[in-house]
């Protein structure tokens, strides 16, 4: 009985978190910027070889007939999740439609913020585990929950049977290439920055 009760009061006056937390997370903000740069480079330097000569003369973007989204596809067929993710916050806000220079800028906005809030979530959740293992498993696991469940899910990208095999290989390389960064930078900041 009295573990139930300590169980409520830690409940009802949780003990607030400590600096270290505050400090881990500011790394992995810092780490999350370098792993997202990681992933770009990735995707202009890596990507284009991985997909050959096949996509890039796949013609006009189709109409996604693999949706598994509820809420129907919520991209504009071509477009990125990250620039259907900013077009849509835009919207909601302003109440206009972007222009297209608007959107490149949104959908960077979209990447680089996700990116490092990626990056403060593994600073504070794997704090004393920081390392490229614990990064590359990260970036795995953020490309199968975000990439290839949850923005499918939410309509923002073609469903899973849409791509092909090398575009499901791109995805996850990026978010490896992403990981990778993230866990090196974290444990390099994790050592060098005082305590």
């Amino acid at each position: 009985m009295s573990a139930l009760l300590n169980a409520a009061r830690a409940l009802l006056r949780p003990t607030p978190p400590t600096s270290r937390v505050y400090r881990d997370a500011l790394i992995g903000l810092g780490a999350g910027a370098v792993g997202t740069l990681l992933m770009g480079q990735y995707w202009v330097r890596v990507a284009p070889v991985v997909a050959g000569k096949q996509e890039a003369d796949s013609g006009p973007p189709q109409p996604d007939t693999n949706v598994i989204s509820p809420l129907e596809q919520t991209h504009e067929n071509g477009e990125s999740s990250t620039a259907a993710m900013g077009r849509h916050l835009y919207t909601a806000v302003t109440h206009k439609i972007p222009e297209q220079g608007t959107r490149q800028a949104l959908s960077e906005a979209v990447h680089w913020a996700t990116g490092v809030l990626g990056g403060a979530a593994f600073g504070a959740v794997l704090a004393q585990r920081q390392g490229p293992v614990t990064g590359l498993l990260w970036g795995a696991g953020l490309w199968l929950v975000l990439d290839e469940t949850v923005t499918p899910l939410l309509g923002l990208q073609d469903g899973p049977r849409a791509g092909n095999v090398k575009t499901h290989g791109n995805r996850l390389g990026a978010h490896l290439a992403y990981g990778l960064g993230l866990g090196l930078s974290a444990a390099v900041l994790g050592r060098t920055l005082p305590k």
